[in-house]
């Protein structure tokens, strides 16, 4: 296999990769509010059980554990960028995806899991 066509398979896989990236990202938003969600409402409409403020364990280890996850993957993306500038370069493409949108996105949805875990703990603590 000759390096252009090589590179032209690299450049592909990134591609289809950052749209994966992209789509799982806001399915893992959507899935995580939705359970969060779920949880806090039954929590506080049964505030007289102690034991129903157990389940809010969920969300926070979830939260805690995408924000590592999020924030990882948005520090990673910048070295699949730098490669992405390179193969473009090596194939004098003028452009690549802009993949400083799913960085942004990381890092919001990381901020966002914060926050929400914050409130968890707070809810957890004068539930």
């Amino acid at each position: 296999m000759d390096r252009p066509e090589l590179l032209w398979r690299q450049f592909e896989l990134h591609v289809g990769l950052y749209k994966h990236y992209l789509e799982l990202t806001l399915k893992m938003n959507a899935a995580y509010y939705a359970i969060t969600g779920a949880i806090v409402s039954y929590v506080l409409a049964h505030r007289e059980d102690g034991m129903s403020r157990a389940g809010l364990f969920i969300p926070l280890v979830l939260g805690v554990g995408l924000v590592g996850l999020f924030i990882y993957g948005a520090v990673m993306l910048r070295y699949t960028r730098q490669e992405m500038i390179s193969i473009r370069d090596e194939l004098g493409l003028k452009t690549i995806p802009e993949l400083n949108v799913l960085t942004v996105l990381l890092w919001l949805s990381a901020g966002g899991f914060i926050v929400v875990s914050a409130g968890v703990i707070f809810l957890w603590r004068n539930g």
